[in-house]
């Protein structure tokens, strides 16, 4: 899955849910987790509280043991990614000989790959329309002697629903700094995005524990919501960084703030 240039996205078909595909990666394919070496892998905020959870670990453990941080240079945003190890710089979850320790909790590039996923949202439209390109990658042998798949089957067998419905959510935020043409962000600001995208454990203390005036605004409803379901207070911490730091202020809850669907 490198991002570099022997890695080929077909732009020439933009995929829908019935269009069709062929792939499969299998145990006795040669090439089996040579892409989980090298790889240039942005953690999603979704994805970093699934692997913290199968981890058994905060959130702050795990980006300190896991991940490094760096400030995008065209978005001004802080970019989160898996730290590589060793001489070949593989994934920290790989076991060699064996496959991905954490394959019930692995990122949602590794689950949407070999297809590259685009989400187009505006004003004018409710929801995300989504579509999807094939991305080959120069020594990746899954697509010989592979199984036919739907867009919509792929994305089922490889539980992509809740993910991309977390990357939406993020998506309106990084929708809505460029709405309000901010283009960089102050230190102070860059530690609310952080904190209210990642490092979810330390926003549940200093949102729902810590002595934040904010929560005495908040409807107690939600503020039970969030309380009890970590995904809903993730969706949460992710609206209201785009409030506090794109939208003019604190969240002060209307009823989309805090979906429980």
């Amino acid at each position: 899955m490198s991002d570099g240039p022997e890695a080929y996205m077909d732009g020439s078909k933009k995929l829908t849910d019935e269009d069709t595909f062929c792939f499969s990666c299998t145990p006795e394919k040669k090439c089996f987790t040579k892409c989980c070496h090298d790889l240039s892998l942005v953690l999603m905020p979704y994805d970093i509280m699934v692997l913290k959870n199968r981890l058994g670990m905060k959130s702050g453990d795990f980006l300190r043991k896991y991940t490094s941080v760096h400030v995008g240079f065209e978005s001004g945003l802080p970019v989160v990614m898996l730290k590589m190890e060793g001489p070949y710089l593989k994934c920290p979850f790989l076991e060699e000989g064996k496959g991905c320790s954490v394959y019930d909790a692995r990122p949602g590039a590794c689950r949407t790959y070999p297809l590259a996923r685009m989400a187009r949202r505006s004003k004018d439209m409710e929801g995300v329309e989504e579509f999807f390109f094939i991305v080959r990658e120069p020594d990746c042998l899954g697509f010989r002697d592979c199984k036919t798949w739907t867009v919509r089957q792929w994305k089922e067998n490889e539980g992509l629903d809740e993910y991309n419905e977390m990357n939406d959510i993020f998506g309106e935020l990084l929708q809505a700094k460029t709405e309000a043409g901010v283009e960089h962000l102050t230190a102070d600001q860059i530690d609310i995005f952080y904190m209210g995208c990642y490092d979810i454990d330390s926003f549940r203390q200093s949102f729902l524990e810590g002595p934040n005036l904010e929560r005495y605004m908040e409807d107690p409803e939600v503020i039970e919501v969030i309380s009890n379901d970590e995904k809903e207070l993730l969706k949460y911490g992710m609206r209201w960084v785009k409030k506090k730091l794109f939208q003019g202020g604190c969240l002060s809850c209307a009823g989309a703030s805090c979906s429980t669907s």
